[in-house]
């Protein structure tokens, strides 16, 4: 057998040949293989929810509480190793891209379920984000609403139990992942009214326990966040109001450029299949199309809409990667347009194999001997577990407790904090009002480090606690990891003296 026949053999009833299943499993892997080779470090956004994830709260200064959860959960099995994160992180796009395979079996051919799903999974936005590897909320998102919308797509259609409380169970999880997940929700009850065969839901006890699962699950927070508000308050920051009409043009452009991400190469490599007849592009009939696929596209219109009206006329202040889970439900709507021409499908799913291994393995090892010879990444390589062991020892030298927490600047102070050890604490200055966890009396008793790159974070410390004396600004300089460079980077800090004891 050649390798090509090999390459195009069908695993089972999957759909996935052995090359396209090798390429879906290499994409998925290779951000854990340049997390251990390249970029040992967590990102900023992924140290700070670690940080908070090891009290495992309720309520954050700004998000729901799942990504923190996850967070934790990793630092308390793993520690604050960046390779663990990405590979937690990889596992969680993996279930999301099994739940929009599964939903995809629902809509098409299995052959062709099989290929749009790989394209996805080699897409820009989920191999080299970089945020795609932060383990934060827009990442969670990819995992929870194919989910959502899967066990509801079979909750109607088998009416079985299982289905219908695993819909409430993910409900709960998207919405406690980003509260962005209402959008979903609207365009999932906006299909419910439109489609007869929808509206027999409400009739049915399965979709009221699955409300109710959720709504529990989902309870404990909404106290919270009404107690303390804090994330209320966050998400209300980003609607800024209506602005000029250039500005409403750039956001609704971002919106757009929003899908993109996750849409590449795929939808190129798409095209140029069409091009070649490989694959047959087509929009089919109103009476060819079934429920579950008029269902999907209200689901993605009635969201489209909804962002439109919150930029336009509400003013939300919206990022370009807050689209990737728009997109991922977006190619459910999409895949449907396209079939196979069964004499070129092989030539088609061999060729795709080819031209996406190739690119990222291009990518990757110019993406490795830049950043390894010629480059480096400030947070990725970032030396942090280097500096906190010289600022423990300068610590430790002169105390015989503490230090309580790390306090500093948010692109700063997280990384020292969690490479700290397991009992490091740190936290922003500016969002230690917010933080329900944080323990005044704890600062007070044991001290901390004062951390930072910010001029200003003396200054907001000061503020912040009058009564707290600190030592003289020190710095340090430490080579920056796995680059040949020679670059450094500098940090600032201070010792706040703890009282319990003496030094």
């Amino acid at each position: 057998m050649s390798a090509a026949d090999l390459m195009d053999r069908t695993l089972s009833r999957s759909g996935f040949s052995i090359g396209l299943m090798a390429l879906v499993v290499a994409v998925l892997v290779l951000p854990v293989g340049l997390a251990a080779l390249v970029f040992p470090t967590p990102l900023y956004d992924t140290r700070e929810l670690v940080a908070w994830g090891r009290h495992f709260p309720l309520l954050t200064p700004v998000h729901p509480p799942v990504m923190v959860w996850v967070g934790g959960a990793v630092d308390w099995l793993f520690g604050p190793s960046g390779t663990a994160i990405v590979f937690v992180n990889q596992i969680c796009l993996a279930v999301g891209l099994g739940y929009l395979y599964a939903t995809l079996r629902l809509l098409v051919d299995r052959a062709m379920a099989a290929y749009i799903l790989a394209l996805a999974a080699t897409s820009f936005y989920v191999v080299f984000g970089p945020l795609s590897w932060a383990l934060n909320a827009d990442i969670l998102q990819l995992t929870s609403w194919p989910a959502v919308l899967y066990h509801f797509l079979r909750g109607r259609s088998t009416d079985r139990w299982l289905h219908w409380i695993l819909l409430g169970v993910w409900t709960a999880i998207a919405a406690l992942t980003k509260y962005n997940a209402a959008v979903l929700f609207i365009g999932m009850a906006a299909g419910v009214l439109v489609l007869p065969a929808f509206r027999a839901c409400l009739r049915r006890p399965g979709l009221y326990v699955a409300a109710l699962v959720g709504a529990l699950l989902f309870l404990p927070h909404v106290i919270a966040a009404l107690r303390y508000g804090t994330t209320i308050a966050y998400g209300e920051r980003h609607f800024t109001g209506f602005g000029s009409i250039e500005d409403t043009a750039r956001r609704l452009g971002l919106l757009v450029a929003g899908y993109l991400p996750l849409l590449l190469p795929g939808a190129i490599v798409l095209a140029i299949a069409v091009a070649r007849r490989m694959v047959v592009w087509r929009v089919p009939r109103l009476a060819q199309i079934s429920d579950d696929l008029k269902f999907v596209v209200i689901v993605n219109v009635t969201m489209f809409v909804v962002l439109l009206v919150l930029i336009a006329v509400f003013g939300l202040e919206y990022i370009a990667r807050y689209g990737a889970p728009f997109a991922e439900l977006a190619v459910l709507a999409l895949a449907p347009l396209f079939t196979w021409n069964e004499a070129r499908r092989d030539l088609a799913v061999r060729q795709t194999v080819q031209s996406l291994g190739a690119l990222y393995a291009v990518l990757a090892v110019g993406v490795s001997v830049i950043y390894l010879f010629f480059a480096s990444h400030s947070g990725l390589q970032e030396p942090t577990a280097q500096a906190a062991r010289i600022m423990l020892a300068d610590w430790n030298s002169k105390y015989t407790c503490g230090p309580g927490y790390f306090l500093g600047d948010r692109q700063t102070v997280y990384g020292i904090g969690i490479a700290a050890g397991p009992d490091g604490d740190s936290m922003t200055i500016n969002f230690i009002p917010k933080a329900r966890w944080f323990d005044a009396t704890k600062l007070e008793a044991n001290g901390a480090v004062l951390v930072y790159t910010l001029p200003q974070v003396p200054a907001d410390f000061a503020a912040a606690f009058p009564d707290l004396k600190m030592s003289d600004e020190k710095r340090i300089s430490v080579p920056v990891l796995r680059t040949h460079t020679g670059k450094t980077k500098e940090y600032f800090y201070r010792l706040v003296a703890p009282k319990a004891c003496g030094g």
